[in-house]
């Protein structure tokens, strides 16, 4: 059985979250997924995104989860924003 790759990402300070997703995207893949016409907002609204994960927001922890582009995102945030990239393209098992 394949492992699925895996991959951790902290954004930049002054990095937009939709970015940090398809930057963490591309890692998590060995390529840019932006010459592949990657479009975040397929998925999720980008600008709900960075809202969700905003800076002046409490200190409550949040967890958001998707698939997009034969991945599982998942966004980690309480003050900082961690992004865990789970590649399902090697994967026998899915789709």
């Amino acid at each position: 059985m394949a492992q699925r790759k895996r991959i951790k990402y902290k954004p930049a300070e002054n990095e937009d979250l939709s970015v940090a997703v398809v930057e963490a995207l591309s890692k998590a893949k060995g390529r840019d997924i932006t010459e592949e016409g990657c479009v975040l907002y397929d998925s999720i609204n980008p600008d709900a995104l960075d809202s969700m994960f905003r800076e002046d927001g409490d200190e409550d922890t949040i967890k958001l989860e998707l698939t997009t582009h034969d991945a599982l995102v998942i966004l980690w945030g309480n003050g900082k924003v961690t992004i865990e990239v789970q590649d399902f393209e090697e994967d026998p098992n899915y789709h």
